[in-house]
């Protein structure tokens, strides 16, 4: 049962906000007890975690919308800012987060309803939707309060996933964000060290859809600590005061400062200019290597495939210690591994040379190149893709780490330079190239958000979030795989996203078990 719902409701939490929401309204005279559990009391063994069952929450929320309904008609629509080409870039794409978290108490309907409300009235960048100004696209506060909901059971995650990535949202009026909670927990769900499963023995999946214009990675994983905090609260019985926001949210104004600056910089420095546009022109012409070698593999009709991965936590520290001995970071050591897998993948398919021009594009975080404290700012910062170029041998064996060190100083100058901005200024000073569009003839993009713990955040004694994986929807672009790579408690998470029309599961499969096949070997 999937519904738009008005909301209510108050809580305390940590970023104090220059411009507050309204007042919010007082609770109803008459509102509903606490309705029935989502699942049982919990008379299994820590082995066997409790499956909670859904039940209906229709009546509660009707009710609740249109008395909310009335208090805010009335309210004037806030204009915030016309959409920038960031924002008209990744609105492309359709992102979902996937929380498995664990509770000592069952988790009442009633607990989902004061959270997501919370959430909602807490943060800003949840309050957010599209409107035409003047001709032109402009993002806005939300007319009225909605949250956009379902509680679902009997369906496999998959298919929960695959619904998320074909959303659509109500652009004109939001929300662009959607909730939904299956109410049967995985199989087998990841157990972090430490976690006590007989205290926390009641397991849910939580899955966050939203839409990519307005934000990005860095606000997502913030948005899930936000939503696990906010439960604990609500689980805890604790005040809560939604006077306080969680967060900034900000347009790309700075970044798009910083485009004027590069922009001039080169203007200034021809020398500098006809290097960054040689290598741009550099890149013209040339196809990704994947999709030459396996013709006609996929589909006649693209969707989106997910492949997910973890790696354990034993293999993910030693990994992490090991790059530190090396003098390379985890990133560039990733890379150096699925490059190798991209290689490993080639030959397999009969392209057989002894070195490969593997080119990896990665997605970067706007704030690292902003001034100040940038910690609570919430929207859509990324910079154009970063493409990065690594000759990698076809024979690694006992080479692997002085392969990962090249791919570390080659990234290290890229960064330094401020890559993607000093690409995009380059393309300032050529003419439009129609014939040839290279942007997605990499052969795998990456977007690494290293440790995403303290952003998701543990729990509390309350509940724990015992998992965390994102996806984003690659079937609406000419591309092959997308990883998705991050690590939560101890654990390094791969989702790797690919579009079928180019590359089909066993590629997939094949293409992901070698990139962890190298990282286990260089251990």
């Amino acid at each position: 049962m999937c519904l738009c719902v008005l909301l209510g409701v108050a809580w305390h939490v940590i970023f104090p906000s220059p411009h507050p929401p309204p007042t919010p309204a007082p609770p109803l005279p008459n509102d509903p007890p606490a309705t029935p559990s989502l699942a049982p009391s919990c008379p299994l063994p820590a082995t066997a975690p409790c499956h909670p069952s859904a039940t209906p929450i229709l009546l509660t929320f009707v009710r609740y919308a249109i008395t909310r309904r009335e208090s805010i008609m009335d309210n004037e629509i806030k204009w915030l800012w016309r959409t920038t080409q960031t924002e008209d870039f990744y609105a492309t794409y359709t992102i979902s987060y996937q929380l498995t978290l664990a509770t000592r108490e069952p988790l009442l309907e009633d607990h989902l309803r004061q959270a997501l409300t919370h959430l909602f009235r807490k943060v800003p960048l949840l309050r957010v939707c599209f409107g035409k100004r003047d001709g032109e696209m402009w993002i806005r506060e939300m007319a009225e309060e909605a949250l956009d909901f379902e509680v679902v059971s009997n369906v496999p995650r998959e298919d929960i996933r695959e619904s998320l990535q074909a959303y659509r949202y109500d652009l004109m009026k939001g929300p662009l964000w959607c909730v939904k909670l299956l109410s049967e927990p995985p199989s087998s769900p990841v157990v972090p060290e430490g976690v006590d499963m007989t205290k926390f023995c009641h397991v849910y999946t939580l899955f966050l859809g939203l839409h990519h214009g307005i934000t990005d990675g860095n606000s997502n994983m913030r948005i899930c600590g936000f939503l696990v905090q906010i439960l604990e609260a609500v689980l805890g019985r604790k005040d809560i005061d939604d006077a306080e926001q969680l967060g900034v949210y900000v347009s790309d104004e700075r970044t798009q400062q910083l485009q004027k600056e590069y922009v001039a910089s080169l203007e200034a420095d021809p020398e500098l200019r006809s290097k960054v546009v040689d290598e741009i022109q550099s890149r013209y012409g040339k196809y990704s290597l994947i999709k030459s070698t396996f013709k006609g593999v996929g589909e006649k009709v693209a969707k989106t495939g997910v492949l997910e991965m973890d790696l354990d936590a034993d293999s993910t520290i030693a990994f992490i210690k090991r790059c530190r001995a090396e003098g390379v970071t985890v990133n560039s050591a990733f890379i150096a591994a699925t490059s190798v897998s991209v290689v490993d993948l080639l030959v397999d398919g009969g392209l057989e040379q002894d070195t490969y021009d593997i080119r990896s594009d990665h997605v970067l975080n706007a704030r690292r190149y902003w001034a100040g404290d940038t910690s609570q700012y919430l929207g859509c910062h990324l910079l154009p893709l970063m493409p990065v170029v690594a000759k990698t041998p076809r024979n690694i064996t006992g080479k692997f780490w002085d392969f990962a060190r090249s791919v570390h100083q080659e990234l290290q100058k890229k960064f330094n330079e401020g890559g993607p901005l000093l690409e995009e200024a380059g393309r300032h000073f050529m003419s439009a190239n129609t014939d040839f569009d290279p942007t997605f003839q990499y052969e795998f993009c990456l977007t690494n958000m290293g440790n995403v713990t303290n952003l998701v955040t543990e729990g509390g004694d309350n509940l724990q979030a015992l998992h965390v994986i994102r996806t984003v929807a690659m079937n609406t672009v000419p591309c092959t795989w997308s990883i998705l790579l991050h690590t939560f408690r101890s654990r390094l998470i791969l989702a790797l996203t690919y579009n079928t029309s180019f590359v089909n599961s066993e590629m997939a499969r094949k293409f992901c078990d070698g990139i962890f096949y190298r990282i286990r070997e260089a251990l």
